[in-house]
Parts: structure tokens; sequence; C-alpha cells
């Protein structure tokens, strides 16, 4: 039977999967944060190179019960009899699936297995609007989990064995706590140039992110969103204007005029990178309400498209996604923020529960200037290097914080 023959060609990857499965033996905070929900379909969205992959190999020696699908490697196989010939026949509890976006229709199938089947299913995707977006009503049946890239603290941690307890925003306040923080300062190049991102712990180059911008541009994007060779073009354009512009100059409108494109191409554009993990937007807080939002790079990759190569030139762009990235990291909301006029004020607003806390991100010569004006209370210069004085804190200190 074609799935007899299916399930030995699974078994015998099964035991190649669990034997690299044994190299992974510490597990993120947000594993457990997945296998604990009790819902029976959890669908797990990051940036590839994120550690998506290496969550369901972990699951899969943890379940003997459990079977992982590579679903880019069996893209045409019947998902729902397989599924349903494994629990019949062979006793599979749980499915892994692996990059479910390049499987067809694969909500519909999904949908027929949550109808049908006892089973709990596990699967990733690294572009999220593939789930978020899912036909067939699954967004009722299925939890989003993102994976996130590590946090500072955890890059030192599975890097370095280094462990530092965890901060709150109030914390931010007291400079005995912030101490031992900022004696990490000296880490912070090497987590903007790919530490982040567990893959470099294997892959340590920058490399990695040509790869993974390969991957995500000509495959993602192609099989989730249908994007066209034309498209294709425009995104690689798109992604080296962003890179060499300022944060303050790129703007949906000057990426419409410096492409060629439409406004609507721009936004549309620059969604899917968002969708993908490569960008982040935030928009603006405040009475002009008709600015555009600030568009950052998820760190490593704006040094990859640096013409130059030049990181002290970017260190100011590094610093913001930086801080920008462990924000939505930690779950927080925030917007920029911008006078009228254009005078300069306080770069993020933060809400935390009923507080909101405002930030300036910058280098150790800011001047007070930008933050005077503001009450006293949870206002704070973030800095890198770090100092500890009056108003400054650690930048650094924002990839400490717990929720």
């Amino acid at each position: 039977m074609v799935v007899d023959s299916v399930f030995d060609t699974l078994k015998e990857l099964q035991d190649i999967t669990r034997k690299q499965a044994q190299k992974y033996s510490k597990k993120r905070a947000c594993y457990f944060d997945i296998f604990k929900a009790g819902k029976s379909f959890i669908g797990i969205a990051g940036l590839r190179g994120a550690g998506k992959t290496t969550i369901l190999k972990q699951r899969l020696l943890e379940n003997s019960r459990a079977m992982y699908i590579a679903l880019d490697s069996f893209p045409q196989i019947k998902l729902f009899e397989l599924a349903k010939e494994l629990k019949e026949k062979y006793a599979i509890e749980e499915l892994l699936l692996d990059e479910i976006h390049y499987y067809a229709n694969w909500q519909l199938e999904l949908k027929k297995i949550y109808d049908f089947l006892d089973l709990k299913i596990y699967f990733t995707s690294s572009v999220a609007i593939d789930i978020i977006n899912s036909k067939a009503d699954l967004s009722r049946r299925v939890i989003v989990r993102a994976v996130h890239p590590f946090s500072f603290s955890e890059s030192l941690l599975f890097k370095k064995n280094i462990t530092i307890a965890k901060i709150s925003f109030k914390d931010i306040g007291a400079v005995e706590k912030l101490v031992e923080i900022a004696n990490q300062d000296h880490n912070f190049k090497d987590y903007i140039f790919g530490g982040l991102l567990p893959a470099h712990l294997e892959e340590p180059s920058m490399d990695i992110f040509g790869n993974i911008i390969e991957k995500i541009v000509e495959k993602d994007l192609v099989y989730a969103l249908k994007f066209s060779g034309e498209d294709i073009q425009n995104i690689r354009k798109m992604l080296e204007y962003i890179a060499n512009a300022t944060i303050e100059d790129t703007s949906y409108s000057s990426i419409s005029r410096n492409l060629g494109i439409t406004k609507y191409l721009a936004i549309k554009y620059v969604s899917a990178l968002e969708q993908a993990y490569i960008l982040n937007v935030i928009l603006p807080k405040g009475s002009n309400v008709t600015k555009e939002p600030k568009i950052l790079f998820v760190p490593p990759f704006r040094y990859y498209f640096l013409k130059d190569k030049s990181y002290e030139k970017s260190i100011g762009a590094f610093r913001e996604e930086f801080f920008v990235e462990h924000m939505k990291i930690f779950g927080y909301s925030l917007n920029y923020l911008k006078g009228r006029r254009g005078e300069k004020k306080p770069d993020y607003i933060v809400y935390v529960g009923a507080e909101k806390y405002i930030f300036e991100i910058s280098g150790k010569n800011k001047t007070r200037t930008q933050i005077v004006k503001e009450q006293e209370k949870n206002k704070f210069i973030l800095v890198q290097p770090s100092n500890l004085r009056g108003f400054y804190r650690p930048l650094v200190a924002i990839g400490f914080l717990g929720k």
C-alpha cells in the first residue's frame, strides 16, 4: 500500500531526526509555552533560522508516538489519508508537520483531520500570514505561537552559557539591578551580527543570512503569497534600498519613488516581509496621524544588504532595531513618537499594562535635550555603549526583560 511505503520512508527518517535532536539538549522557554497549550492544533510561525524545526525535533525525541514530516520533501502526499493510516495502523498520536506552507491546500486537509481524527498536530510556517489568514475557518481551531529569534539574554545563555536574572520595566529605574547587565555591553555587536539567530550557532557566518533571504524570497513568498518574478525583483531592490537609507528617510512613499513602483505595491511588499519576519513596521503615535510608519529590519539583515558594510555608519539603525525587535520578542505594544513639525521627541512609547514608558535610543553622547521636556517618570535614554548616570540606561538591558 502507498501509505505503507511512505511510512517506511518516514520511519527511517524519524531515526535520523531523533539522532539530530540529541544535539539540542537545551530547550528555549517558548518550547514549553508551545507544548503546554491544551489545544489539539498549534501553528508555529517564525523567521527561518529561529529554531522552529529544532523545536519539532526536540518534541519527536520526547514522544515515541509522534511522527515528524518535512512537507517540503513530501509535497505530493495525501495528508488526511496518511494521518488516518498513521493513527489507525501505527498508533501515531501526534503529527509534527514542518514547513506546511509548501503543501497545497493544507488548510482544508488540516480541517478534515481536526473534524474527523483524534490527533494532535503541531505545524510550522516561515510565513505568518499563511497561518493567520488561513482558509477553512482554521483560525478558530488553531492557536498560533510565534518563535522569535533569541533575546539578548537567550543568546548569552545558548552561546556562552551566561545566565543573568531577568528584569521588569520597573527595574530599569533601579541602577543597582543593571550593573551586571551593563557589563555585557561588549556582546552587542556579536548579537547584531547574527547572535540572535539559533541557526547562527551552527553556521557562524554572514552567509547564513543570504541563504535565509534566498529561501524566503525565492520560495516562501512564491509558495505562500503567489508572488511573481517581477515581485521578487522589486523586493530585492527594496531590501537594498531600505538597508542603505536611514530609518527616518524610509517610508512607503520613498520606496515607491526609488523603485518606480506604486505606493500600493510598496505597502504590499513591506507587509509581506513583515509577515516573513524580515522587517518590523512601527506605527506613529500622536496627533499627526498622516505620518507613515517606521520600517526597520530584524537586526542581522540590514548589515547583509549594506553596500559599504560600515557598522559605524549604521550603528544608530542597529541600536533602534535591537530595541524594536526585543519589544516584538517580549510581546509589548509600542509606537514611535515624532512631533507635528518634526521637532525632536523621545523615540518610542511602550505600553506595559496601565503604564507607559518613553525611551530614546542613542549612543553615549546623547544629551538630555530630547527628554527634559517630558515628565521624569518612566522616561529613559537607552544608550549603547552603556551608561548608568541620570536618565541613561544600558540599551542591552532591554534584552533581559521578562513578561
